[in-house]
């Protein structure tokens, strides 16, 4: 079995069905890029996956587990997948360090809680912890080059300092698989590359990514595998040779066409 497999997932909002029996898999350190025009369930798929939307029907299988529908008792703890948004979503009233940081001592706050601690020990220890991921959180700054503006606020970094701090974040709670949606959609064209550049490099350590991307070269150059969404379907997937290169279907070729004009 694949380490990611994703089954016959559907999501309607309303009349309008959005994903349409979505299938594909993914092997461990493998990058999957999908890509599509706006509207075709790219980010309906992105937020399926990530549990922000609840998909109608269809199953999810990670590192041989099934995730979606979700066993409680078995994936309370689990950390499936991680996402980076199109914009940021950083707290605007904590530092960069602070917002790599809130969601793990969150994490680690609720875990205390329900052991059978008393307050004064589980105070003792919540301190220990987070000197430990201010830590963590200076690490992960430092591994996408912003280990100086860990004390900056979100105001005092560009838009590409801010979506590196997004990364470093998603990167502290340990998820299995990360999601990228449209990360440099926000961007000027010159912050672009130091995103990219920050997720080659996560590639490079042999991370497992989904990217939806508008970057076809980005595309081609870093995934394993790409799938063309269109109207809540797979259109096509394949190697980024087979479908950059020899696209079979019509959509596909009409679609990377207009990505060049």
């Amino acid at each position: 079995m694949a380490f990611l497999e994703v089954k016959n997932l559907t999501k309607s909002f309303g009349a309008v069905q959005v994903l349409k029996g979505i299938s594909f898999s993914l092997e461990k350190g493998q990058v999957l890029a999908v890509i599509g025009a706006s509207g075709g369930g790219k980010t309906t798929l992105m937020r399926c996956l990530n549990y922000l939307e609840t998909s109608d029907s269809g199953e999810i299988w990670v590192d041989g587990k099934q995730v979606f529908p979700k066993n409680k008792e078995e994936n309370e703890q689990r950390l499936d997948f991680g996402l980076v948004f199109q914009s940021f979503h950083l707290f605007p009233q904590y530092t960069a360090k602070q917002n790599v940081t809130l969601a793990i001592n969150a994490q680690a706050e609720r875990a205390l809680k329900k052991g059978k601690i008393n307050f004064f020990e589980r105070k003792k220890r919540m301190k220990k912890i987070r000197e430990e991921n201010d830590q963590k959180a200076l690490a992960l700054l430092q591994r996408v080059g912003l280990l100086e503006k860990a004390d900056n606020y979100p105001y005092q970094l560009s838009g590409g300092q801010q979506q590196r701090v997004a990364i470093a974040r998603a990167l502290a709670l340990s998820p299995s698989i990360l999601c990228f949606d449209e990360p440099t959609s926000a961007l000027d064209p010159e912050l672009t590359g130091e995103v990219l550049k920050a997720m080659k490099d996560l590639r490079a350590e042999g991370r497992t990514m989904l990217i939806v991307t508008h970057e076809m070269e980005f595309a081609k150059n870093v995934a394993d595998k790409v799938i063309f969404i269109a109207d809540g379907e797979i259109v096509e997937e394949g190697t980024p040779l087979q479908i950059f290169c020899n696209p079979k279907n019509e959509r596909t070729k009409n679609f990377l066409i207009k990505t060049e004009e």
